[in-house]
């Protein structure tokens, strides 16, 4: 098993949050001990899909679930970036970005997709690849967006995705 050193930031993010339990309760609700819970968080032991879930369950960590089905499913995460705040100002900003970043390329990238493979230049080639990576940026930046605004008004966004993967989700 793989020790993942993305997951091990969060949930030391989670952990450390002042509204959190104690890592002794949370290594209790999880039936681990504080030790077992204290190398997970130093990334120096791994964890397996299903510590992950409990740990975000428990927690009620949306980045942590976001970190984890990134590991477990190969799912977008969420988009961070270490030299910008982290807070809903600069979500809302990045979000905004990324989507003008991909609508720029969007005519272009039509215009190329449009174009059958062996025709394509290796201009649109590259263009078509860009596109896809602005798209997964993109998204990334909305799930961060989507996570900060309801986290600055109070609301639990897994009860909101929850809701939605019941209604809509396939």
């Amino acid at each position: 098993m793989k020790i993942d050193n993305k997951f091990a930031e969060q949930l030391t993010l989670a952990l450390d949050d002042p509204k959190s339990a104690s890592q002794e309760a949370i290594a209790q609700l999880l039936f681990m001990s504080a030790g077992q819970l204290s190398r997970i968080k130093n990334a120096t032991r791994a964890t397996d899909k299903s510590i992950r879930v409990g740990l975000a369950h428990v927690l009620h960590d949306v980045f942590l679930a976001f970190s984890g089905a990134r590991n477990d499913y190969g799912l977008l995460s969420f988009l961070k970036d270490t030299t910008k705040h982290d807070d809903v100002i600069t979500s809302l900003f990045r979000q905004k970005k990324e989507e003008n970043d991909r609508r720029a390329l969007e005519e272009s990238f039509d215009e190329a997709m449009t174009t059958k493979k062996e025709l394509r230049s290796p201009q649109q080639i590259l263009l078509i690849n860009d596109y896809f990576r602005e798209y997964a940026e993109e998204i990334m930046a909305e799930h961060t967006d989507i996570a900060k605004k309801a986290e600055y008004a109070g609301i639990n966004v897994q009860d909101v995705f929850d809701k939605a993967n019941a209604n809509y989700g396939g």
